[in-house]
């Protein structure tokens, strides 16, 4: 069974969003995991005289927003993140140019189509969220605070408080009946009194931006365990690296991905990653020690500050001059990111060694 809504089809740049007041806008928000979270510090800035509603179809990432302050979650019933296509016409039947400011019928199979009828939108915002790539200043410097100048009126813009840190509506704090399924799962090769290192080295978006082909991360492993042998380490994706990969550990629990991650990072004491959800979420998160690995891209386009992070960037950056856009250039010393330059394009494992070192020594 499907529902049929009549709606008011909206682009950030088309439809004058930002003017709107005092109704309910449903987000269609078909973008990645790290835009989920990114979306976290976007929400307190909206107007608030709106109710607003968020979905997408995969579920894995919708659950990011469990408990979210001022955004209500809705599920498809999809947990892989797709366009709906399996279960009916793509994107609800839009296209993003259709959102133009104009009313459209939008298709929404079941389950989501119940949530949606009681939701009752009026609009439909669906952006497709640019990037920015370190070419707009300060403070719209990442993409998400870009993006906040489209959806936010201008007078409301003069008294955000974009000059500091941007807060996250995100909900971080692990449901805990996931938590406990967590904790059995960990017992079985990261036990109580050992510590947890998760690594992260492979992104969906682009390869380029990927920690080498696994040795690097083998050697960091290495090393970590010669410094103590309580460290226990989790790869997000590659089964060559440390003791457990997170698909064969948590696959089977019946939850969305974002649920069992939020478990995670809670018993997690550092963190290595490339520039892809994880590394997004955890930095939000804040409290765990973490090293960011930039081989293609900068930290200044994506992430708010994070004291418990260090920042390594290649030298890729530096040669074509990344570091030397807008966003970094513009940024005050408030919002400065801890960052090492290192001299090659790729990371090894000593220096990211020594930024782990810095952050749990």
């Amino acid at each position: 069974m499907t529902s049929h809504l009549d709606v008011i089809a909206m682009r950030e740049d088309r439809g004058r969003f930002a003017r709107r007041t005092g109704t309910n806008v449903l987000v269609y928000w078909p973008h990645g995991f790290g835009d989920w979270v990114h979306f976290g510090g976007i929400a307190p800035l909206l107007e608030p005289s709106n109710r607003y509603a968020i979905t997408r179809f995969g579920d894995d990432y919708v659950s990011v927003l469990d408990g979210c302050n001022g955004v209500t979650p809705l599920y498809s019933g999809e947990r892989s993140p797709g366009d709906g296509s399996a279960m009916g016409a793509p994107h609800f039947g839009l296209r993003l140019r259709d959102c133009n400011g104009r009313r459209r019928r939008i298709a929404v199979a079941q389950p989501l189509g119940d949530a949606v009828e009681c939701f009752a939108p009026e609009i439909l915002l669906w952006t497709d969220y640019p990037e920015t790539e370190g070419r707009t200043a300060f403070p719209f410097h990442t993409k998400a605070r870009n993006l906040v100048r489209h959806l936010v009126a201008p007078d409301r813009l003069k008294t955000a408080p974009l000059f500091e840190p941007l807060k996250n509506a995100i909900d971080f704090t692990p449901a805990p009946e996931v938590l406990r399924i967590v904790d059995e799962r960990l017992s079985q090769f990261a036990p109580p009194g050992t510590r947890l290192c998760v690594v992260s080295t492979t992104g969906i978006t682009a390869s380029r931006k990927n920690w080498g082909d696994g040795h690097e991360a083998r050697d960091f492993v290495s090393m970590l365990r010669a410094r103590s042998h309580r460290w226990r380490v989790l790869s997000m994706d590659d089964e060559t690296v440390g003791d457990a990969v997170f698909r064969r550990v948590f696959a089977s629990i019946e939850q969305p991905f974002a649920r069992v991650f939020k478990a995670l990072a809670a018993r997690t004491d550092l963190f290595i990653g490339i520039p892809s959800g994880p590394l997004h979420f955890v930095l939000a998160r804040g409290g765990i020690p973490t090293v960011g690995l930039w081989l293609a891209h900068h930290p200044d386009w994506y992430d708010e500050p994070n004291a418990d992070a260090i920042h390594l960037i290649g030298n890729y950056v530096r040669e074509r001059g990344f570091d030397r856009r807008p966003a970094t250039l513009t940024k005050p010393p408030s919002h400065a990111h801890r960052v090492r330059y290192v001299a090659m394009r790729t990371m090894e494992a000593r220096d990211v060694m020594a930024a782990a070192d810095a952050l749990t020594t």
